[in-house]
């Protein structure tokens, strides 16, 4: 079985490309390993930017947008934008719906 791994930043993504003895390979539990590799080699804060996982560890923190522009040396606005990038990307609506993803997302 042929395999390949293309690295994307810190991401990975696996794609297997199989010629012969698929089934032997995933009863072998080889195709699962692979993908816990690449799992583990994906940051927390995915789909988010570093900064946006800045910005929502901010923001769980409680601070204002206000206070997080002053703590970055941003504009308000900058971190307005960051914020709802942040609630589009996960779908979320509110700060503490945000609070409970970081909770849940980051390793502890």
């Amino acid at each position: 079985m042929n395999r390949r791994t293309f690295l994307k930043g810190t991401a990975a993504s696996v794609v297997v490309l199989a010629t012969a003895g698929v089934s032997e390979a995933l009863a072998q539990g080889e195709l699962a390993q692979l993908v816990r590799e690449g799992n583990a080699m994906r940051p927390w804060f995915a789909p988010l930017t570093a900064r946006q996982a800045h910005v929502s560890e901010l923001v769980a923190a409680g601070m204002t947008n206000t206070e997080i522009a002053r703590h970055l040396g941003i504009s308000v606005r900058t971190t307005d934008a960051h914020v709802m990038s942040i609630f589009n990307k996960l779908n979320v609506h509110r700060r503490k719906q945000l609070a409970e993803w970081v909770a849940r997302s980051r390793p502890s």
